[in-house]
């Protein structure tokens, strides 16, 4: 997440998006968005704005405001898997054959999934030249819990706020890749350490030096390494070499680091970083002037300002970050059906019901001791048991009493 522009408008509407990616159009080398993704809410004013400034732009949806609505007619985890086992399939094979599965469970599902436009929040009919695999914008709303405490400020401190904590940011996050030795970034590491591993299940055909055909568990695919491509697709979206690939770059003896996009190489992530946010004095030292300069017209809405950003139906509305139990499958403890609960189970009172665990005792456990003795022919006897008492042994070396002195 690399923060690139950031304004203050009266509210989300048309003209002030179009504003502000008119703005964004005159620092970027893109004008007409070709190689550019959007992702958002499907909020109409950002749509809008893109359409107008970035014709050619992609635009996607976010899916999990998707699931949302979608999910409010198809309860359960089972629906839930579905959903996303549809929305993340890279190729569009596999989003048919996550669709038949969906269709067994829930023709309805199918239809009102197909309602919801799925070529603009499925993987399988994104732009595959963006490199970027995401569907949701977690990032906006990322961004906009690192600055729920600027947003309650005056304009200027909310600004200077903003501006210092991404000041520190940029710093921070270039001296973190600095103490990296990898060529690639560390993320990016463990994904193509789980491909790698996954290579080992692959059967390899070469067709040519570069050209290959390859089976993994009951599916066929191509990969060309010239072009970076694989049948699933995910090599293509992503840019980092999948199972199949990587089975390839091991048959003609070469490292999968080297078929990883420039993107996610550190010394691409140095470039990024190697720019700063100037720092900037107190207002104190700031210049004055004799201009006299009138505010904005202020529009003051009903009621108290809101705070806090706009929670979805099921998210926990006191505890930050936590969701409600909604949609969540709830089985019985007694009998393990899910089509009631405990209370009203029809067995719970003919001693079915699972014992609950021990509950573990406060403190730390007691300590073994080693207790000497005499028996009735006077040689020494070991008992070991558990100290009753947080008082220290008074048994000495050889089951003498350490408090007796010595005669």
């Amino acid at each position: 997440m690399y923060p690139l522009c950031w304004a203050v408008v009266e509210g989300e509407t048309n003209d002030s998006w179009r504003w502000f990616f008119a703005e964004l159009r005159k620092v970027l080398d893109d004008t007409d968005g070709t190689s550019m993704t959007f992702i958002s809410d499907e909020a109409q004013a950002v749509l809008n704005g893109v359409a107008n400034v970035f014709p050619k732009a992609e635009h996607r949806d976010c899916a999990r405001h998707v699931f949302a609505y979608w999910h409010n007619g198809f309860k359960g985890d089972e629906m839930k898997m579905l959903f996303w086992n549809v929305a993340k399939a890279y190729n569009k094979a596999d989003y048919e054959n996550a669709l038949a599965q969906m269709e067994k469970v829930s023709p309805a599902a199918v239809d009102a999934f197909k309602s919801y436009n799925p070529e603009c929040f499925c993987r399988a009919f994104v732009k595959k030249d963006t490199r970027c695999d995401v569907i949701v914008n977690n990032m906006a709303e990322t961004f906009n819990g690192y600055i729920i405490n600027a947003r309650t400020k005056h304009l200027i401190f909310m600004l200077e706020d903003i501006r210092s904590a991404l000041m520190q940011r940029l710093v921070l996050k270039k001296q973190e890749i600095e103490k990296i030795r990898d060529e690639i970034c560390p993320r990016v590491r463990i994904k193509l350490n789980k491909e790698k591993a996954l290579a080992a299940e692959c059967t390899i055909i070469p067709s040519t030096i570069t050209l290959f055909q390859v089976s993994y568990k009951l599916d066929t695919v191509t990969v060309d390494l010239v072009n970076k491509s694989c049948t699933c697709g995910k090599w293509d979206l992503l840019g980092v070499p999948c199972c199949h690939a990587c089975a390839c770059i091991f048959f003609i003896h070469e490292e999968p680091e080297k078929y990883v996009d420039a993107c996610y190489k550190t010394e691409t992530y140095l470039k990024i970083y190697s720019a700063s946010i100037p720092p900037c004095v107190g207002e104190r030292y700031w210049p004055k002037v004799d201009l006299p300069i009138d505010p904005p017209p202020i529009k003051i809405g009903p009621g108290r300002p809101r705070r806090n950003r706009r929670k979805t139906p099921h998210e926990h509305p006191k505890i930050l970050g936590k969701l409600t139990r909604h949609g969540v499958e709830m089985s019985c403890s007694v009998c393990k059906s899910k089509e009631h609960n405990k209370r009203r189970c029809p067995d719970k009172d003919k001693g079915t019901q699972i014992p609950p665990q021990p509950k573990r005792k406060r403190g730390r456990p007691r300590a073994m001791v080693v207790q000497h003795s005499r028996d009735d022919n006077g040689e020494s006897t070991q008992n070991m048991h558990h100290q009753q008492t947080a008082e220290p042994s008074t048994i000495g070396r050889n089951g003498r009493d350490s408090h007796k002195r010595k005669g």
